[in-house]
């Protein structure tokens, strides 16, 4: 099943599946192992939500938590991989910690009177810290990026990427054996289920909808509104409601269709009594005297139940769809509004054989169930055998991997060609996916170097694409010289990986 996995990631999501080349395992107690660290499930949920804090990610769907998830999986290895280093290789004793911790309080008498818990603790703490002040120091970081860089590399291309367009699908008996050897198959079945409409048909009844309206009729009713103006002096002051708009140190300002509610006491008062366009007397809040003039006024109203009546469909409607399922009591009658799809798809071009109502569901989990759109779904992928597969589908999927090779074989014009979206790239570039596919590193290279009115020739896994020159700009050395500190902390995590342990669960991770 790790090909389906690759490539689901891959080709339906568009991020590649990163944390699969560390070892997986099962019916340990803890989700990630690095080395001697080990991190549960409760402490990776903490930091992942953290983590989703600080990057301002809410109201996820099922494809962006999963991408947002393996984003993190793999800068929270790095990171344990990181800590885990240092603290095998440098050893401070815990006085240094105890000067450091001082210093960084700065709080003789607060330090003198931590117990030993709270020490340790603090201690505990400061101590990555302290490791990766020593260890950036020790790269002497400043000075390597302290040299001018030549003006000429300082550029961006931005690139087109282009598709081929759709193709007559020609099966191509030669590649027949070749790709039922290397590509699993699947059946998923799909069960669509109209909630929407089994609830309108057996639950939300015209006496529902009044019986609603009749029980929550503050819903629908709006307090008073009042407009007016207000003038707010220090002290008491005789003369008409204009001449008080000219005194110094007067506050002016105009109210416009106020709730009632959101009014002073005081105030509200004075306007139940006044009359359209009267004038208050001096009202006394506080240490200031208020002047109120009355412009309009609103006075409360219900809409009526035939004005209402949709928008309480649609309040009942979402409540019992959002806390829906099946039960013994209504399974018969739920089966009614059920659309059942069984669709046969592989590992090598997944994504393309379901339909695209369905492409945004995480495929990955096998098995689920979820609301969307007030539709339940329940759908199961199912690994099969070539053989169980019929012609059609066999068939199509064989000129499906037959156009792919020749596309690889056969060169393409622009005419033959559609575009699809754009990358950037630089001199710096050290990695880059197109599509969610990571390009290798000698592809990398002739993308970085492509010259302008140069068509280029990119195979990915299941789709051969071209790239063109869009337009070149300039870049900031400054982006330049972060880009080599990120390179040489990541060639520097990559070196230590070779010497750890790093097990992560998948199955379990897919899970939260």
């Amino acid at each position: 099943m790790k090909k389906l996995i690759v490539l689901f990631f891959s080709a339906a999501l568009g991020i590649s599946f990163l944390f699969i080349g560390f070892g997986s395992y099962f019916g340990q107690s803890h989700l990630i192992k690095v080395g001697d660290i080990k991190i549960t499930t409760t402490e990776f949920s903490r930091e992942y939500e953290n983590y989703k804090i600080e990057k301002q990610l809410s109201s996820l769907s099922d494809e962006e938590e999963l991408y947002s998830k393996i984003q993190f999986v793999n800068q929270y290895v790095n990171q344990l991989v990181f800590e885990e280093y240092l603290n095998k290789k440098i050893k401070i004793s815990d006085n240094s910690k105890k000067v450091v911790l001082k210093k960084s309080l700065n709080n003789e008498e607060m330090f003198n009177n931590l117990d030993e818990a709270s020490l340790q603790n603090y201690l505990k703490e400061i101590t990555g810290g302290i490791n990766k002040d020593i260890f950036n120091n020790s790269l002497k970081v400043q000075e390597l990026v302290s040299m001018d860089i030549n003006e000429s590399l300082l550029i961006e291309k931005n690139l087109t990427i282009y598709e081929i367009k759709q193709q007559q699908k020609i099966n191509q008996s030669n590649f027949d054996q070749e790709f039922l050897d290397n590509y699993n198959f699947y059946k998923v079945v799909i069960q669509e289920y109209d909630i929407e409409s089994f609830l309108n048909d057996n639950l939300i009844t015209e006496n529902l909808l009044n019986s609603y309206y009749e029980e929550n009729l503050n819903e629908f009713t709006t307090n008073k509104e009042y407009s007016y103006e207000q003038i707010i002096l220090e002290e008491k002051s005789l003369g008409d409601f204009d001449s008080l708009k000219t005194k110094q140190n007067a506050k002016f300002k105009f109210f416009e269709n106020i709730d009632e509610n959101l009014i002073l006491p005081q105030i509200k008062t004075e306007l139940e009594k006044l009359e359209v366009n009267g004038n208050s007397e001096a009202i006394n809040i506080g240490d200031n005297f208020f002047y109120i003039k009355k412009i309009n006024f609103f006075d409360t109203s219900t809409k009526n139940f035939e004005d209402v009546k949709e928008s309480i469909r649609q309040s009942i409607l979402q409540a019992e769809v959002s806390s829906f399922e099946i039960t013994t009591e209504n399974e018969s009658i739920v089966q009614q509004y059920l659309n059942e799809y069984e669709i046969y798809s592989n590992s090598f071009n997944f994504i393309e054989n379901i339909p695209e109502k369905f492409q945004t569901f995480n495929f990955n989990k096998f098995e689920d169930e979820f609301i969307n759109d007030n539709f339940f779904y329940s759908y199961r992928v199912i690994d099969i055998d070539s053989e169980e597969l019929i012609d059609g589908n066999k068939s199509n999927f064989i000129a499906s991997y037959s156009n792919f090779q020749n596309n690889i074989k056969n060169e393409h014009n622009l005419d033959q060609l559609i575009e699809k979206g754009s990358i950037k790239v630089n001199y710096f570039t050290d990695s880059l996916s197109i599509k969610g596919f990571f390009i290798p590193e000698e592809d990398l290279e002739n993308i970085v170097t492509i010259k302008k009115n140069e068509l280029l020739k990119i195979i990915l896994p299941n789709e051969v694409v071209y790239l063109s020159v869009e337009d070149i700009g300039t870049i900031q050395p400054e982006e330049i010289k972060q880009n080599i500190i990120n390179q040489l902390y990541s060639s520097i995590i990559n070196q230590i990986k070779k010497d750890l342990e790093i097990e992560v669960n998948n199955q379990q991770l897919l899970q939260l």
